[in-house]
């Protein structure tokens, strides 16, 4: 009998191994279906809007803005929307990202405009603050973050020995832009980065005047940090010589209970955190 050349051998092992590959592969695939087919008919579902694309704080949502997906009866979240026409031209409090749930808690409620007047609470007011781009953490202060307000001021009796004191906390930002300051002498207009925060009547006269007396800086808080300790500022006199010379400026900030923690999941897209409670 007559050997088959090396070469043959080869080539035989080769399109042998290969249909062994293509008929495994098929057999797994009809596997992995059978397996998601059976699972699907196993768990049971119901129909959740969740967001198609970013939806913007203070957005009008619209049948485009929005999907229906299945979601797992189980797992289902309180407060849903089953039907995108249930939410038709509602407006959203919370920046939402993509396929997000749609939450009745995230929208404000029924008739409210569109923009931050549909977004604030009934006891709360908007004020905008100018800052520069360190006061404003460089740019990372974005809607829906909570940011404590310092002042510094260095004038009156403050002049020859200048206090930093903070005088809010746990503000919550309702949007960030930009404002056009002229400049005096004829000298080009600068584009200083403005912060909107939701305050207290009392809170808004405070800030104001924190505004327009020295200078704010806004220091950025952590998701889940809700106390609010209680601080005697500092003077220069004092910067390095703890417990002497303390600031007098206002009266020290009394902490708060902090409320419970909601369940929640955190989205990072890029350098942007966000955290999406339920």
């Amino acid at each position: 009998m007559r050997r088959l050349s090396p070469m043959v051998l080869l080539v035989l092992a080769v399109v042998f191994g290969g249909l062994a590959a293509y008929l495994a592969a098929g057999w797994l695939k009809a596997k992995s279906h059978q397996a998601h087919q059976t699972a699907r008919q196993t768990v049971a579902t119901t129909p959740v809007v969740v967001a198609a694309g970013e939806i913007g704080a203070g957005s009008t949502l619209e049948p485009e803005m929005l999907k229906v997906v299945q979601w797992p009866r189980e797992a289902q979240v309180a407060g849903a929307i089953f039907e995108a026409e249930q939410v038709r031209g509602r407006v959203t409090r919370y920046p939402l990202a993509p396929g997000e749930v749609i939450l009745e808690s995230k929208l404000a409620p029924q008739g409210a405009p569109a923009g931050l007047a549909g977004i604030i609470r009934d006891d709360r007011r908007a004020v905008t603050v100018k800052v520069d781009e360190a006061s404003g953490v460089a740019g990372f202060i974005m809607p829906g973050n909570r940011v404590d307000v310092l002042v510094t001021i260095g004038r009156n009796e403050f002049r020859d020995d200048p206090v930093t004191q903070v005088v809010l906390q746990n503000l919550a930002v309702l949007g960030t832009g930009q404002d056009i300051e002229q400049q005096r002498g004829g000298e080009k207009a600068k584009v200083v980065p403005t912060v909107t925060m939701e305050v207290t009547p009392e809170e808004a006269e405070r800030l104001t005047l924190a505004a327009k007396e020295g200078h704010i800086t806004l220091a950025l808080r952590g998701w889940t940090e809700q106390e609010a300790p209680a601080t005697h500022g500092v003077r220069v006199s004092g910067l390095l010589r703890p417990g002497k010379a303390e600031a007098t400026f206002a009266a020290p900030i009394e902490p708060v209970k902090a409320p419970a923690p909601r369940p929640g999941i955190e989205i990072i897209r890029g350098l942007d955190r966000g955290m999406v409670n339920f």
